[in-house]
């Protein structure tokens, strides 16, 4: 069998995968079909009812969901809080303590954005 050493297949890989890349690009440009209509252009909203031309609203879409992202990594950095104090040997009242607090901060930033939702997301 074969072997080839950790360093050759590592640069093997570096010098045929970018040439590949560009292979499947070129080919994609020459036989994909570019022709731009009405529902290319809107803007895709997760869901919501699209409005204006994408092109138009690039800013506000980024503001329209940095408070979905926001709510995102807050529960993100609670489930790994809650994790983490459940995993601790040294369950003491102080430890809980903390926990509830932070529980008690992240539930009343998600209640709030759930509250003001109507406002952020047309």
């Amino acid at each position: 069998m074969l072997y080839i050493g950790d360093h050759l297949a590592f640069w093997i890989f570096a010098v045929v995968m970018p040439g590949l890349l560009a292979l499947l690009i070129v080919i994609s440009r020459i036989f994909g079909a570019v022709k731009p209509n009405e529902k290319k252009t809107t803007t895709y909203e997760c869901g919501q009812d699209p409005f204006g031309d994408a092109s138009d609203w690039r800013l506000l879409g980024i503001a329209r969901y940095f408070g979905y992202a926001v709510v995102f990594f807050a529960l993100d950095a609670f489930g790994w809080v809650v994790l983490t104090a459940a995993m601790s040997v040294d369950l003491t009242l102080g430890t809980i303590a903390i926990v509830s607090v932070y529980i008690l901060v992240v539930l009343t930033g998600v209640a709030y954005f759930l509250s003001e939702l109507h406002k952020v997301v047309r």
